[in-house]
């Protein structure tokens, strides 16, 4: 088995892998306390083989996919077209997901997909990356300050009556 990652960009074909890692990656973030009804509804609704199908076909959506030999490890999906962020005054495109598999993490795969993201954002004309990531998710914010970006608010993802409150990042790129 190689140590090599590859990486390409995402196809419709790619779907069903993409659509598992999301909900590993998703449960092994939000699940901490236990799989809840509520989020194992929010995990087969959000990250549905179709609806990443749905996703992959988007013009203004780019997803990086990142492989160990023909397994998925790690992706980045990404919206470039010029949008508001819901906090501060930033104004670029939105880093919807970057999702690395537990045993990939902490090796330098997330800067890399990060990376290659902000690169899809610069290509398709985009001034800023801006993400959201959930305040429960320490290591994730963390992540972010490290690469440079700034935490310029606050915003709320709500799903089923929950509130998870959302820190936003953002970053002017080169």
């Amino acid at each position: 088995m190689s140590t090599e990652i590859a990486f390409r960009s995402g196809a419709p074909d790619d779907a069903s892998v993409i659509a598992a890692l999301a909900i590993q990656v998703f449960l092994d973030t939000y699940a901490t306390d236990g799989v809840r009804p509520d989020l194992a509804r929010e995990a087969f609704r959000e990250y549905a083989i179709d609806a990443f199908a749905a996703r992959l076909r988007e013009p203004e959506r780019r997803f990086v996919l990142a492989f160990r030999d023909a397994g998925l490890v790690g992706f980045a999906e990404v919206v470039v077209s010029d949008q508001a962020a819901p906090a501060g005054e930033l104004q670029g495109a939105e880093l919807i997901r970057l999702y690395v598999q537990p045993a990939f993490q902490a090796i330098g795969l997330g800067r890399r997909l990060l990376s290659a993201a902000e690169s899809v954002a610069a290509e398709a004309g985009c001034a800023a990356l801006w993400l959201t990531a959930w305040t429960g998710n320490h290591r994730a914010c963390a992540f972010y300050d490290r690469q440079g970006y700034a935490d310029i608010g606050q915003t709320v993802y709500h799903f089923e009556g929950q509130d998870y409150p959302n820190r936003v990042f953002g970053r002017q790129l080169a």
